[in-house]
């Protein structure tokens, strides 16, 4: 009996064995065919990757070149044949368009005639019910040759004006402020040159595919909300320039110069068309 029991003892590391063995044998037979009737994978390929890049961005860009031409002429800084065109569409009573402004007046300070800086109102109406009135009354300012002075007012008081159920009369406002003639102002606020070029700029940004604001072009190349800080735009404006044998303005200070004299670019003094 005790040679039975240790022989058995001696028996059981070879039985735990087998069963070890069984069981891997088994469970890599389960493995294998499972994974054959498993679908693989592809890897991503960065090559495709990038070429549905490439092609996202030569539709955004042929909206671009296909979209209306907007008011004309438009409200602009610069110089109309400079290489490089910035063209930005904005809500006045967009918060990111506002904390924006700087930016952009900082970069077309700091280039001055060597780009052809655009902007195009886009009142987002649907959500911001007093946007449209206040591209109006840029325009109307513009009318006068104060585009430019009546958009810094506009942004600095956006949160003065954008709940206001008497946002015209605080335009009004401004526009005294900024030496406008009042009674041209309000005529030209109510006129149809004022609305007419707000839907032109509108028609425009809708044609080229633009959902929100503020959305910004330079030659075409719609930027993304991270590349929309001073020094990124710096680099694609250089990088553009270059590619027209244009010197690049590394390092240039602000063209004060330019910008005093930002409004001859612009309309002015235009017969106005009351409804």
């Amino acid at each position: 009996m005790n040679n039975q029991k240790q022989n058995n003892s001696s028996n059981l590391p070879f039985v735990i064995i087998g069963l070890v063995l069984l069981v891997a044998l088994v469970g890599g037979w389960w493995f294998y065919t499972n994974s054959k009737s498993q679908p693989v994978k592809p890897k991503t390929n960065n090559a495709n990757k990038e070429n549905a890049a490439r092609k996202a961005d030569e539709a955004a860009l042929n909206l671009y070149k296909n979209a209306p031409p907007g008011a004309q002429p438009p409200n602009m800084l610069g110089s109309p044949t400079a290489a490089v065109t910035v063209e930005e569409f904005a809500d006045y009573q967009c918060p990111t368009c506002g904390t924006q402004h700087p930016k952009m007046k900082e970069l077309a300070g700091f280039y001055g005639n060597r780009i052809k800086y655009v902007f195009r109102s886009f009142p987002l109406t649907q959500v911001h019910k007093n946007a449209y009135d206040a591209a109006i009354a840029a325009e109307a300012a513009a009318l006068q040759g104060k585009f430019w002075a009546m958009q810094d007012q506009l942004f600095a008081n956006r949160q003065a004006w954008e709940n206001s159920p008497d946002a015209r009369k605080m335009f009004e406002e401004y526009a005294q402020k900024i030496g406008l003639d009042a009674a041209k102002f309000q005529n030209d606020m109510s006129g149809i040159i004022t609305k007419t070029r707000v839907d032109a700029d509108l028609q425009r940004g809708r044609a080229a595919g633009i959902d929100g604001t503020p959305t910004i072009f330079i030659n075409g190349r719609k930027l993304s909300p991270a590349q929309m800080d001073f020094d990124t735009m710096r680099q694609i404006i250089d990088a553009e320039m270059q590619k027209s044998n244009v010197q690049p303005t590394l390092n240039q200070p602000p063209n004060t110069a330019d910008n005093a004299n930002a409004n001859k670019n612009q309309i002015t003094n235009s017969p106005n068309t009351s409804k």
